[in-house]
């Protein structure tokens, strides 16, 4: 078992409650840890048998930008299901989301969530 770490990727959106924040894009930074039997692509040298974590990192990017979520609560728990869905190598996940203008006086806001395979 690996865990395949993807830390702090940026991505643009527009996500929050605040009327200001319905109108701009803010930046959001994110984790995402895979937990990953890479048994099979270690022996073979085989990506197939693994996690393309470029792939992810698209696929994090190109989710976040498409979603219509007030919350990162939501955003979270969809992203989670998403990425399981799309990568059946992913045994367990975990991703956490930072916000940095959610809080003025904070360096940032942030969730952490995880999603095991059934």
């Amino acid at each position: 078992m690996a865990n395949i770490f993807i830390e702090d990727l940026a991505v643009d959106t527009v996500i929050g409650l605040c009327e200001w924040e319905k109108h701009v894009e803010q930046r959001l930074y994110f984790d995402v840890d895979m937990q990953v039997d890479i048994s099979d692509a270690a022996d073979g040298d085989n990506l197939d048998a693994s996690v393309d974590y470029a792939c992810v990192a698209k696929q994090v990017n190109d989710f976040t930008r498409s979603q219509d979520c007030l919350l990162i609560e939501t955003l979270i728990e969809r992203l989670l299901r998403y990425l399981l869905d799309q990568h059946p190598a992913i045994l367990d996940l975990t991703v956490t989301i930072r916000k940095p203008l959610a809080i003025q006086a904070a360096s940032c806001a942030a969730i952490t969530s995880s999603l095991c395979r059934s």
